[in-house]
């Protein structure tokens, strides 16, 4: 056989392969409709039944619980930014504030920016110098800007406070503050 047959047979063969596979799915049609499910039937059970006894413990296991009496109570002390009406600090986030003679766990804020990036890396200075730093959030009443707050705590001991508040203030050349940190 020469080559020009062999190549007329070979391209006949693929295009009968082809009207094979492709000839039915143009000539199917838009194949079977889909019906839709039957309805559920609603079913009633009389009271006197051990079904409707199962029920009815079933309503007693299930505990009552004040979620979404709790959830709109925190809406309120939260605003649409996130930030606790009460403090002015991001929810979540612990909450640094003037300390007092009642004071009983102790924070040193060490510096607030502006800049998200600027705080996380003067966190990781701390860090690695040993401190255990945090971040907190705060809100300017007055401008609404926000401010990124790097404290070092908790802390339960005052003396030991106001020794940390020395070393980060000779160190990092800040002016570091005491405060009180709340959850």
């Amino acid at each position: 056989m020469n080559e020009r047959t062999r190549y007329r047979v070979t391209g006949s063969i693929f295009l009968i392969a082809l009207a094979v596979i492709c000839l039915p799915m143009i000539f199917d049609g838009a194949g079977t409709a889909v019906s839709p499910p039957p309805p559920t039937p609603v079913v009633t059970v009389p009271r006197d039944t051990p079904a409707a006894q199962a029920l009815a413990e079933f309503d007693d296991v299930v505990p009552v619980s004040d979620v979404v009496e709790r959830v709109d109570a925190l809406r309120e002390e939260v605003d649409e930014a996130g930030f606790d009406t009460a403090s002015d600090t991001r929810f979540g986030e612990p909450v640094l504030a003037q300390a007092t003679e009642e004071t009983r766990v102790w924070a040193i804020q060490a510096a607030s920016f502006a800049s998200k990036d600027n705080a996380l890396a003067f966190q990781q200075r701390l860090r690695d110098a040993g401190y255990e730093a945090f971040t907190s959030t705060l809100r300017s009443a007055r401008s609404g800007e926000e401010l990124v707050r790097v404290a070092v705590g908790p802390l339960l001991n005052a003396d030991e406070a106001k020794s940390i508040q020395t070393q980060i203030e000779n160190r990092f050349n800040v002016e570091a503050v005491l405060v009180e940190m709340s959850p």
